[in-house]
């Protein structure tokens, strides 16, 4: 918690400093996200019994996860359709998904994991399960084709497929469903590159965003990011110092790249240690959970926000393509704080009843 809470510091600082205008309805959310923090902590007495309604939960998931796609209610923002209308604003379903399908996850891994790592099938050292229990696996990289094709968001689509293949190895112990997914996801990604233009426009600009016909154009906002990154040098501009406001929605999609230009190299790392701080904390709390389920909700948790750093942060510094998602915790956005302080409680409810169970402290 000490950790979540000097990130969410953070971000309301640099909220101030990049959007001022911006830093009233932060602090808002801020309060909405203790209020959900408070009632996740105190509302499922059995945190267990969550692993009887695996169903219900990816039926939930799922829903949510196509809702943007609904004409009524979808909302498209910036060339994603990951938005649904809530009165006069949005709210970002992807957000509650990640946890609705962890919780999925985490319940389903734990009934199947021994047909999933001790088939008597095999090729070479890869165990080959029944098709049925191979039906998730393909379930999951549908659902990822679909929200990269028809809801243009790269990013949740890396999320959703790596919590999934990072839970299934965790599980199994079986790097073949790891070699599976990530050759699905190449393939997936290929074709969908053939046959989609906003997915083929995204990579283009990922990879040659200094041309002519992109730098004042789609790569406008990737280039400056890089631009601030490289004035950062090691130890920064200072304080107050940067240039930010010439990167376009920096308070969303670019934070890291600010923070690094007024903080440099030592600053962006600090901040990045404090990342893999939680995610060694997370991983702590699943190694001495005494059940699978909480062990392996445990360690989803904790990769949500693992990955989703690496995704954006991978983006702002043009290793992989420039995605919608967030860095948790410190950028601008209300369902993603809210949802992040809810994955906090889950943890420390995992670990509380961890230490019940075992008769600890």
């Amino acid at each position: 918690m000490p950790i979540a809470a000097g990130l969410t510091a953070i971000g309301l600082v640099l909220v101030q400093r990049l959007a001022s205008d911006l830093l009233l309805q932060q602090l808002s959310w801020t309060i909405i996200a203790v209020g959900a923090f408070a009632a996740t902590i105190l509302i499922p007495r059995d945190l267990t019994a969550l692993a009887r309604f695996k169903w219900t939960w990816a039926f939930l998931g799922v829903l949510l996860l196509v809702a943007p796609l609904f004409p009524i209610i979808g909302r498209e923002i910036n060339g994603a359709r990951i938005w649904i209308k809530v009165g006069p604003g949005s709210i970002e379903p992807w957000e509650a998904v990640k946890l609705l399908l962890v919780v999925f996850f985490a319940a389903y891994l734990e009934e199947y994991r021994e047909v999933l790592s001790q088939s008597q099938r095999r090729i070479g050292p890869f165990p080959i399960p029944p098709i049925p229990y191979l039906v998730p696996i393909v379930a999951m990289w549908g659902i990822a084709m679909l929200v990269m094709v028809f809801e243009k968001d790269i990013g949740a689509t890396a999320l959703f497929f790596g919590i999934f293949l990072a839970m299934l190895f965790l599980a199994t112990g079986e790097g073949f469903y790891a070699v599976l997914g990530l050759a699905l996801l190449l393939v997936g990604g290929f074709v969908a590159y053939q046959l989609f233009g906003h997915v083929q426009a995204r990579v283009d600009t990922w990879l040659r965003p200094f041309d002519d016909d992109l730098r004042f154009g789609a790569g406008y906002q990737l280039v400056q990011g890089l631009y601030a990154l490289a004035n950062g040098g090691l130890f920064g501009a200072g304080l107050g110092n940067g240039m930010p406001d010439r990167i376009p929605v920096v308070w969303s999609d670019f934070v890291f790249d600010a923070f690094a230009e007024e903080t440099g190299f030592a600053g962006a790392l600090a901040l990045l240690a404090l990342y893999l701080l939680f995610l060694y904390r997370g991983m702590l709390i699943a190694l001495r959970a005494p059940t699978t389920f909480l062990q392996l909700l445990a360690a989803g948790l904790s990769f949500i926000i693992a990955l989703q750093t690496l995704v954006i942060v991978g983006g702002n510094a043009r290793l992989i393509p420039l995605t919608g998602i967030t860095l948790p915790f410190v950028a601008y956005g209300g369902s993603s704080l809210v949802t992040n302080w809810m994955l906090v409680a889950l943890l420390l409810r995992a670990s509380e009843v961890s230490n019940r169970m075992r008769g600890g402290p």
